[in-house]
């Protein structure tokens, strides 16, 4: 007779385990927010697990060590970022987009690649485009419109929503709402009408 978790069911524990403790402890925070204003409800439609709305990817340029020409252009999602006002590398190339401060993205870099950092904000629809920019050959971008794969927070609404089915991730829904219950809040969940595929805690007291 098996007794216990071997380690696989150990480490799969832990995963779901941490789950519902980041989730609780992210609702908690903003609970202690909105009383420390004078409110009696508080809601979380973004930055966890089981609500996150806002999806990040990364798009890694296939260029070694780019280098461009001094004026070329970088465009993402209609905004043009002109390169070279810093220099020609790949350090300056990263500082430029960084220092244009176009909403959601963020440039770095990683083993001499340029990696930008995308964050599309709350809609129906999650996708970003790179355009025709002088500098898309040299960074090792082709033009077109990308998406962005969902989020785990549209199976766990999806779940909600009797849609899908999911033991596991119904039993850490329901955790977090009795850890709540316990405490004598009362805890909902209603759809972010922002993207119509997530939803967002109500928590009142």
């Amino acid at each position: 007779m098996s007794v216990g978790l071997n380690a696989a069911q150990a480490r799969s524990k832990a995963s779901q385990d941490m789950i519902v403790f980041t989730e609780t402890q992210e609702i908690m925070k903003e609970i202690i927010s909105q009383s420390a204003l004078g409110n009696f409800e508080a809601y979380v439609d973004d930055t966890t697990t089981m609500t996150e709305a806002t999806p990040s990817v990364q798009k890694i340029g296939t260029a070694l060590n780019p280098t461009i020409t001094v004026g070329d252009t970088l465009i993402f999602d209609n905004n043009t970022i002109t390169l070279g006002t810093t220099g020609t590398s790949l350090n300056a190339i990263v500082a430029d987009i960084n220092d244009a401060g176009v909403a959601g993205l963020t440039a770095s870099k990683d083993s001499n690649y340029l990696i930008l950092t995308i964050t599309e904000p709350q809609g129906s629809t999650w996708s970003y485009e790179i355009g025709a920019g002088t500098a898309n050959t040299a960074l090792g971008f082709v033009a077109g419109v990308y998406s962005i794969s969902n989020p785990t927070s549209v199976d766990y609404f999806n779940i909600w929503q009797g849609t899908a089915t999911d033991r596991g991730l119904t039993n850490q829904m329901e955790q977090v709402i009795k850890y709540f219950q316990n405490l004598g809040y009362k805890i909902e969940r209603l759809t972010n009408t922002n993207t119509s595929k997530t939803f967002k805690w109500y928590v009142y007291w």
